[in-house]
């Protein structure tokens, strides 16, 4: 049975079993500290794969980047030291490598994260691999292993945006805006001050919030009550539903790319939380609860179970 076939999640899966990996499966891995702890993590792209036609090379270094640094961020910590590992076709321009160079270094420069090398191979395909530390007070970081039932699940945000923008560029709509696909933001600072004021689990949501919350489920057993009219749907989800006739909410919360947070809060922190949210102008969306049973969604009239997984590296679905 090949990758397609099986699936990313179980591919990780037997990644762990078969390497002998016990760590839990964080958006970083940590190197404990006495007061304060290193996060690690490290993300790839191919230029064939994650790069849309039309997108610029300064463009493409920025998006690749941003990834690595969205992972630290979920985590609510401060990214400090960045490498790349670049594999390269031998047709690739001077250009080209310099044009996505000098974006790495804008949206390094964005976060003060300095850049301290790489490793250069030529090979049958472009390939960038990204390495990036950050640090974090010991009891300030976050984990996926801090939720809980009964926490309210809170978003960052709008999400959705980049899944219309995927499905304008698939469908050959609007290719001169396909670099939307890639405008994605770490919420660096978001996520150190939602952790500050009492932020539990928290991940972000490269995969849409289905995937997410799936994933949770699997790992977790905890499950999300979501209630469907507290989404905030970006507005271009409503007229790519529209357009091709998928609903806003496959759009929306099934496709991925947004890199927003997903996390949660306790009960009991409720209106202290959303008042200093709101003092500190970060948007949250409070979509639902966790509780002891499946993921289930609230249409207005009843409780629906969520079937969907989000968005599959393996997967040709859309």
């Amino acid at each position: 049975m090949n990758a397609r076939n099986k699936g990313e999640r179980e591919i990780i899966k037997k990644i762990f079993e078969n390497a002998g990996i016990s760590a839990p499966k964080d958006d970083c891995s940590i190197i404990p500290g006495k007061n304060r702890h290193k996060l690690l993590t490290t993300d790839s792209i191919t230029l064939r794969t994650h790069i849309p036609e039309g997108v610029s090379a300064f463009d493409a270094g920025v998006f690749f980047v941003n990834i690595n640094l969205s992972d630290i961020a979920a985590m609510a910590a401060e990214p400090e030291v960045f490498m790349a590992s670049f594999v390269i076709r031998d047709d690739l321009s001077e250009e080209y490598i310099s044009e996505f160079a000098k974006g790495m270094r804008s949206a390094l420069d964005k976060f003060n994260v300095q850049y301290i090398g790489g490793d250069t191979k030529s090979g049958e395909d472009n390939v960038f691999t990204g390495f990036c530390m950050g640090e974090q007070l010991k009891d300030r970081i976050r984990k996926r292993s801090d939720i809980g039932k009964d926490q309210i699940v809170c978003v960052t945000n709008s999400i959705g945006r980049v899944g219309a923008a995927f499905l304008n560029y698939k469908h050959g709509v609007d290719l001169k805006n396909s670099t939307e696909i890639v405008r994605i933001e770490p919420r660096i600072h978001e996520a150190m001050e939602l952790s500050k004021y009492g932020a539990r689990f928290m991940m972000d949501i490269s995969d849409g919030l289905f995937g997410s919350i799936s994933q949770m489920r699997d790992d977790y057993g905890i499950g999300f009550r979501i209630v469907q009219s507290e989404l905030p749907l970006h507005q271009s989800v409503f007229k790519a539903s529209e357009r091709y006739g998928i609903s806003a909410l496959e759009i929306g919360c099934n496709i991925g790319g947004d890199y927003e947070l997903l996390f949660t809060i306790e009960n009991d922190n409720y209106g202290d939380f959303s008042k200093k949210m709101n003092e500190l102008g970060i948007q949250v969306s409070y979509i639902g609860t966790t509780w002891d049973g499946d993921n289930m969604i609230f249409d207005g009239e009843m409780w629906n179970n969520i079937d969907k997984k989000g968005w599959d590296n393996f997967s040709k679905e859309y």
